[in-house]
């Protein structure tokens, strides 16, 4: 899957779509847990001056999403993503994942991938369930280490 990520970012930068505004910052998939393989990536571009992000979504066309305002803390710098220091495939991620999953019992509806950069890249997965829990566990791309996790029931968002 590295090297389909890697093919679609080759690809953007050599279409008429691409508009070279800022640097790569982060590649972004959101799917039903049973479509992974199907899915589309989402490339996405950092422009510091703006302060937004412009994406891409990589299906048989390229689908430009217009610059968007960065949802962050304003103290939050982000950082360029060098895909050549990422040397674990999502597939070998994905597989961890599943097995950190087995020990919670959900079952699980939807996945959230977001490869990014924070000190050193970064696989950051969210997993949403039947139970509607959410379970996000960051693992370094370089090793596959995971550096954190945390189950969170999302009802404990719900405002009495």
């Amino acid at each position: 899957m590295l090297s389909k990520i890697k093919d679609n970012y080759s690809k953007l930068l050599k279409s008429k779509e691409f508009k070279n505004s800022g640097f790569l910052c982060s590649i972004f998939l959101m799917s039903d847990i049973n479509e992974v393989d199907n899915s589309k990536w989402q490339i996405d571009f950092y422009d510091e001056s703006s302060d937004s992000i412009t994406s891409y979504y990589m299906s048989t066309q390229i689908e430009v999403i217009p610059k968007s305002k960065v949802f962050k803390e304003e103290s939050t710098k982000i950082e360029e993503l060098k895909l050549d220091d990422v040397k674990i495939e999502f597939n070998e991620i994905y597989e961890k994942t599943n097995k950190l999953l087995e020990k919670y019992g959900d079952k699980v509806v939807k996945i959230i991938v977001i490869l990014q950069n924070q000190r050193h890249p970064v696989w950051n997965i969210s997993y949403f369930t039947n139970r509607f829990n959410l379970l996000n566990i960051k693992l370094d791309a370089r090793n596959g280490k995971v550096i954190e996790k945390k189950l969170i029931p999302l009802l404990s968002f719900k405002k009495e």
